[in-house]
């Protein structure tokens, strides 16, 4: 894959300086279907960014269980669990499906965020885009029925329900996986 064509294609970046920084030590990343990208609590080390297929973020409670804050699906879409870069992770990010990412070093974007205004605003872009991404979803699970829900993730993701095991759409959902079942039949 050529990483400095994909930047290009799926983020928009044209300044060749700001791909050349980005490019430096970045890596495309192969992942099995389960495989854990970053576990709660590491460091914080790369930013990646999802070339081809289905990765979830997930939580956990004082119990151990899971629930799936975030599915990304999207070729170009930034996975990265905390806007804060220096702090550890507080989420799991995993692959749902077999899944290609491109990693790039946090340091090379903090050193674009201090020398690259085009790339700073692309960075709050991409920040403020993710944002609103989470309060739709939390709007969505607080104020809308099951079916509701059910049918604004279909449009969504489409294609991801079929790809997915349900019980990781369902908790995305704020819903068990027999109501997420009884409202896809009906």
């Amino acid at each position: 894959m050529d990483i400095a064509q994909f930047l290009r294609d799926n983020l928009g970046i044209q300044d060749q300086q700001v791909v050349e920084c980005l490019t430096a030590g970045a890596a495309v990343v192969e992942l099995e279907r389960g495989e854990v990208l970053m576990h709660v609590g590491e460091a914080q080390r790369c930013i990646y960014i999802l070339s081809r297929g289905i990765v979830r973020t997930a939580l956990f409670d004082v119990n151990g269980h899971d629930a799936t804050d975030c599915i990304i699906e999207r070729p170009g879409s930034v996975i990265a669990p905390c806007a804060d870069l220096s702090s550890p992770s507080p989420a799991q990010v995993e692959a749902l499906t077999e899944s290609e990412v491109i990693s790039v070093r946090i340091d090379a974007i903090l050193g674009l965020l201090q020398t690259s205004l085009p790339f700073a605003q692309l960075y709050i872009a991409l920040l403020s885009e993710a944002w609103q991404m989470h309060w739709d979803v939390k709007r969505v699970v607080s104020q809308q029925q099951a079916r509701e829900r059910c049918l604004w993730f279909l449009k969504e993701h489409p294609g991801v329900i079929d790809a997915v095991p349900h019980r990781y759409v369902a908790s995305y959902l704020g819903m068990t996986p027999v109501t997420l079942s009884r409202v896809r039949n009906s």
